[in-house]
């Protein structure tokens, strides 16, 4: 018999900006959709909290203009594992001034291709795309009257053997942007 191939859901969020019911509403979605663990890419740090209730598989980034950036015993960008893939957690996609020395490059991850799965927030604008070898995912925002991107979103990635998945949700369950990586 055939050993079923283990499925990885993850749900993504960021700038939730202290907009828990929001936030509550996109995690509830996620849950509907499977997510059994989520990742919090900043903006507000302290909103990751409330995904511990619904998981133990929680990764969080502060949001750059948060205390909790520039503290050294917190990472604001980091390597994580999940599935065979190598994901890269950070709020902004480029280098910041806010930044501490020896700081991740997420630009120089991003170009020369050293992740798997690149995850950011910062811009509030939604994208899940394929960039050379890496699939590169910004769930949106979840603030409202957010005058960048009125569409509050979050993100799903799925990991299943050597694919991975990665969705931009609407809060009403809508797929607004959709992007596959198969892993060679």
């Amino acid at each position: 018999m055939q050993d079923e191939m283990l499925k990885t859901i993850i749900g993504v969020f960021s700038d939730t900006h202290n907009e828990l019911g929001l936030f509550r509403r996109a995690v509830e979605k996620a849950k509907t959709l499977g997510a059994a663990g989520f990742i919090h890419l900043g903006d507000t740090y302290k909103d990751a909290d409330l995904l511990f209730e619904h998981s133990d598989t929680v990764f969080r980034v502060p949001g750059l203009y948060e205390k909790q950036y520039t503290e050294p015993k917190i990472q604001n960008r980091f390597f994580t594992e999940l599935s065979g893939f190598k994901l890269f957690l950070t709020h902004s996609d480029r280098p910041e001034p806010e930044d501490l020395p020896g700081s991740l490059d997420p630009k120089k991850i991003a170009i020369e291709n050293e992740t798997d799965i690149y995850l950011y927030g910062h811009s509030h604008l939604y994208e899940a795309m394929i960039k050379g070898d890496t699939l590169f995912l910004n769930p949106g925002h979840l603030k409202k009257g957010d005058h960048r991107n009125n569409t509050l979103s979050f993100g799903m990635l799925e990991l299943e053997g050597k694919k991975a998945t990665g969705r931009v949700y609407a809060l009403d369950g809508k797929i607004l942007q959709e992007a596959v990586l198969f892993k060679l």
